[in-house]
C-alpha cells in the first residue's frame, strides 16, 4: 500500500468524488440506468486509474482485495441523480504489459495475490452453475434458520441450532439461501503460440461476467493470482496449484462476438456491392491477396466460399447443405497456401487447421475426463464446431492421414455429425465452408500423365467440394517475366511505401481498392444476408437450360460418359446463392447465372475432364474416368485370361499387345503401364519380378 493512502474513508472519498466524477461519471449514469437487471458492474481501465493517482493503481496490483473494497464503496457513495444504491461490482482490466502474462510466463510464486493479467485461449469451460454464497440452514427439529456465509473451501455447516441449540439435524433452504453464478474457464497459450502442449491455468469467474466467453475465445482475463493445495483423497500435499480468481474478462477474438460496423463503413460497403467501384467480385477478388499474382478465378471463388449460401429446410425437416468447399490443388509455389492463409485472415469466423497434427476429434469433437470440472466429462470443440457459421481453412490436405480426411465426409456433407461421447448420444451442427489446399499424389503435377490420375485424395472427398481448381507451374517466357516483375514491385513498394522516393507504379502492385478490414466486414455482412431465390422463373429456367445443355452434350448416348450429375446442379444454386449475397440482392439475377457459368465451367475444365478432353462426372465422384474404368476392367480380365500361361507374373509387354489386338484399338501403352503401376500402389497387384505383373484383384 502506498504512504499516503491508509485509510479508508480519505480513499473511497476521492473516489467518489474526484476519480468517478472526473472520468466515469457518464458510465455510471448508464449502469444505474440499468441495474440490477441489465447490467451489474462498472468497467473501470487501470490506466485512467493511474493517470488519476499512481500511487492508487499501484495499491491496486499490489492488494486488490483491499483496493476492490475501496472502490465499490466509493461507487455506492457516488452522488446519483435517481434513487438507486450501486452494491455493483467495479472490474478493473486494460493492465499495462508488464502485468500481463500468457500462462507459463510468470512464477506464481512470485504473484500470488497480486492483480495480473493473464492472456490466451478458452480450451475449455464448465457450464456456468449455481454457487451458494450465504446458505440457510434449516433446523429440522424447531425449523429455526442459520446463515452460514461460504467460501471457496469447504462447505461450511453450522455447529449448532441458533434457536434450540441441538447439533442439528439441517438441510438447507435454497429458497433463504444466496446463490451466485459461476463458472470455470481453463486457459492456455494458444497453439501458434505454444511450445509442445502449452501451459495453462484456470480461472474462476462469478455473477455477470460467467458464461461470457466460451471455448475458443482468445481472451484476457484479469484477477488475482490463488494457490490451491493438492490432495490425494484425505491426504494433503506439499504442492500448490495456481489459480486466478477472474474479475475481468476482455474477449480479443470470439465467434460469439457481435459484428461491429460503423454507419460509414455499412454505407461504403453497400456502394462497393451495388457496384459503384466496379463489379463487386471483381473488386473484392483485387484485394483479397494483391501481392500473389493472376489467379482471379481461384480467388473469386474464395470470396464466395467465404460468404456461401443460405441452409434451406423444407417441410419435412429435411435441409440441403448451403456452404461452398473450394479445393486447390496446385504444385509448389504457385501460392495455393498463401491464398488459403489469406481466406483465413479475411473471412469471418475462420478456423485453420494443422493437416500434419490433425486427428478426427480434433476436426470433430471430442470429450475429455480430468481433474477440470470436477472430473466430470467435458466435451472439447474441434474446428468443424468451433467454426460452425463460418469457414474451416485447410493447409497442406494432401499430408492429412486417409483416416481424419474421411472424418470431414459427414460434417462437409450432413453440415452436422453425430458422435457417442462420455456415454451420451451428441448431435453437433457445423454449417461451415471449407476451403483447402493441397499437393497433387507424387508432389507436382506430371504433364505426361492426365489430371484425374494425380489427385492424392479419394473420389468420396474430392466429391465433397463444389469447386475444385488445378494450378500448375508451366514455364512460359512472358508470363515468368510478369510474375518476376510482379513479385520484385510488390516487395520493393512495401519497403518504400512511406518513402519519398517511392514508385507509384510499384506502388500499385500492393495497393487494394478495398481496405482489408472493410472487406472482411463486407464478407461477414453478406454472409448474415437471407438466402436469395431466383428473381423469376425465367432465371431460374436460364440455370437450368445451361446445365441441361451440359448434361446432354453426349446425346445422352449410354456409351459415352455422364458430363454433369444432379450434385453439380446443387453446386452451382449455391454459387448463385453466395453471389447475389455478396451484392446484397434478395434475389438472384441473370448476370449471377452468367458469372457463375464462368466459375463452375473453369473448375470442370481443369478437374472434370477425362484423357480425350471430355466431360465425365465419374472423374470426381468416383475417382476414374467411365473410358479407365472400362479399360481398366478389359486389362484385368486379360491378365485374368493369360495367368495360367505362366508361373512367375506376366510380361508387361504381352498384356499390351493382347488388349490392343482384342480391342482393336491402340491405346497408349502409357496409360495401360499407368493402370498396371495404379493397381501396384493400391495392392491390387504384385510384381513378382521386373516388368511381370500378377493381379490380386477382381475383374
Amino acid at each position: 500500500m502506498s504512504q499516503t493512502q491508509t485509510e479508508d474513508e480519505p480513499t473511497t472519498d476521492r473516489l467518489a468524488t474526484t476519480f468517478y466524477r472526473r472520468y466515469y461519471k457518464e458510465a455510471i449514469g448508464r449502469l444505474a440506468q440499468r441495474y440490477p437487471n441489465e447490467q451489474r458492474s462498472l468497467e473501470v481501465d487501470w490506466r485512467d486509474v493511474h493517470k488519476f493517482d499512481p500511487d492508487v493503481a499501484d495499491d491496486y496490483l499490489a492488494a486488490p482485495e483491499q483496493m476492490q473494497r475501496y472502490f465499490e464503496e466509493a461507487l455506492r457513495m457516488f452522488d446519483l441523480s435517481i434513487d438507486v444504491e450501486l452494491s455493483a461490482h467495479v472490474r478493473v482490466g486494460n493492465l499495462p504489459a508488464e502485468y500481463t502474462f500468457y500462462p507459463g510466463e510468470f512464477s506464481p510464486s512470485e504473484h500470488l495475490g497480486d492483480y495480473r493479467s493473464i492472456r490466451g485461449e478458452i480450451t475449455k469451460a464448465t457450464d456456468v452453475y449455481p454457487k451458494i454464497e450465504e446458505a440457510a440452514f434449516e433446523c429440522q427439529l424447531c425449523g429455526t434458520l442459520t446463515r452460514v456465509p461460504q467460501s471457496d473451501g469447504d462447505f461450511q455447516e453450522p455447529h449448532e441450532c441458533q434457536g434450540c441449540e441441538r447439533q442439528g439435524p439441517f438441510r438447507v433452504n435454497f429458497d433463504q439461501s444466496e446463490f451466485i453464478d459461476a463458472q470455470k474457464l481453463r486457459i492456455k497459450v494458444p497453439p501458434e503460440l505454444a511450445d509442445g502442449a502449452g501451459q495453462k491455468i484456470d480461472a474462476f469467474v462469478e455473477d455477470d461476467i460467467a458464461g461470457t466467453a466460451t471455448i475458443g475465445d482468445r481472451v484476457i482475463v484479469s484477477g488475482t493470482i490463488r494457490f490451491e493445495q493438492d490432495s490425494a483423497g484425505t491426504q494433503k500435499k506439499p504442492k500448490f496449484d495456481p489459480y486466478l480468481e477472474g474479475h475481468h474478462i476482455e474477449i480479443e477474438e470470439t465467434d460469439q462476438q457481435d459484428l461491429d460496423v460503423d454507419s460509414q463503413e455499412r454505407k461504403r460497403i453497400r456502394e462497393l456491392a451495388d457496384g459503384a467501384e466496379g463489379e463487386p467480385l471483381d473488386v473484392a477478388s483485387e484485394s483479397l491477396a494483391p501481392k500473389i499474382y493472376g489467379y482471379d478465378i481461384e480467388k473469386k471463388a474464395l470470396i464466395l466460399a467465404l460468404v456461401s449460401g443460405g441452409r434451406i429446410q423444407y417441410p419435412t425437416g429435411d435441409s440441403d447443405r448451403s456452404d461452398l468447399h473450394v479445393l486447390l490443388l496446385g504444385d509448389p509455389g504457385t501460392a495455393k497456401s498463401k491464398l488459403i492463409d489469406r481466406a483465413q485472415q479475411i473471412g469471418w469466423r475462420t478456423v485453420g487447421v494443422s493437416s500434419k497434427r490433425a486427428t478426427v476429434p480434433g476436426l470433430t469433437a471430442a470429450a475429455e475426463q480430468d481433474d477440470f470440472g470436477d472430473g466430470e466429462w467435458v466435451m472439447k470443440a474441434g474446428a468443424f464446431v468451433k467454426a460452425n457459421g463460418g469457414t474451416v481453412c485447410i493447409d497442406e490436405l494432401d499430408d492429412m492421414s486417409p483416416d481424419t480426411r474421411a472424418g470431414m465426409l459427414e460434417p462437409m456433407s450432413k453440415q452436422r455429425f453425430s458422435a457417442t461421447l462420455a456415454g451420451e448420444n451428441v448431435t453437433f451442427q457445423t454449417e461451415t465452408s471449407v476451403v483447402a489446399a493441397g499437393n497433387p499424389r507424387d508432389g507436382r503435377f506430371n504433364p505426361y500423365e492426365p489430371i484425374p490420375e494425380q489427385f492424392a485424395f479419394d473420389s468420396a472427398l474430392i466429391s465433397r467440394f463444389d469447386l475444385v481448381f488445378t494450378m500448375r507451374d508451366k514455364p512460359d517466357k512472358q508470363e515468368d517475366r510478369e510474375i518476376a516483375n510482379h513479385i520484385l514491385a510488390s516487395r520493393d513498394a512495401a519497403k518504400r511505401a512511406n518513402l519519398e522516393n517511392h514508385d507509384e507504379d510499384d506502388l500499385e502492385s500492393i495497393q487494394t481498392p478495398v481496405d482489408g478490414e472493410v472487406l472482411r466486414k463486407w464478407i461477414a455482412l453478406a454472409r448474415q444476408q437471407d438466402n436469395p431465390p431466383f428473381v423469376s422463373r425465367e432465371v431460374r429456367n436460364q440455370l437450368r437450360d445451361n446445365w441441361l445443355e451440359l448434361r446432354g452434350m453426349y446425346d445422352y448416348d449410354e456409351n459415352e460418359p455422364i458430363p454433369v450429375t444432379f450434385r453439380s446442379l446443387e453446386g452451382l444454386t449455391r454459387v448463385c446463392e453466395a453471389l447475389a449475397k455478396f451484392e446484397f440482392c434478395d434475389k438472384i439475377h441473370q448476370r449471377h447465372v452468367h458469372q457463375v457459368s464462368k466459375i463452375v465451367g473453369r473448375s470442370m475444365d481443369d478437374i472434370g475432364k477425362n484423357e480425350d478432353g471430355e466431360l465425365d462426372a465419374d472423374i470426381q465422384e468416383v475417382g476414374e474416368s467411365k473410358d479407365q474404368r472400362s479399360r481398366r476392367k478389359f486389362l484385368a480380365g486379360v491378365i485374368k485370361e493369360l495367368e495360367e500361361e505362366y508361373d512367375n507374373g506376366i510380361p508387361r509387354e504381352d498384356i499390351i499387345e493382347h488388349v490392343q489386338d482384342e480391342l482393336e484399338r491402340d491405346y497408349d501403352a502409357s496409360k495401360l503401364h499407368s493402370d498396371m503401376d495404379k493397381w501396384l500402389q493400391q495392392g491390387a497387384a504384385t510384381e513378382p519380378q521386373t516388368d511381370h505383373i500378377r493381379y490380386l484383384g477382381r475383374a
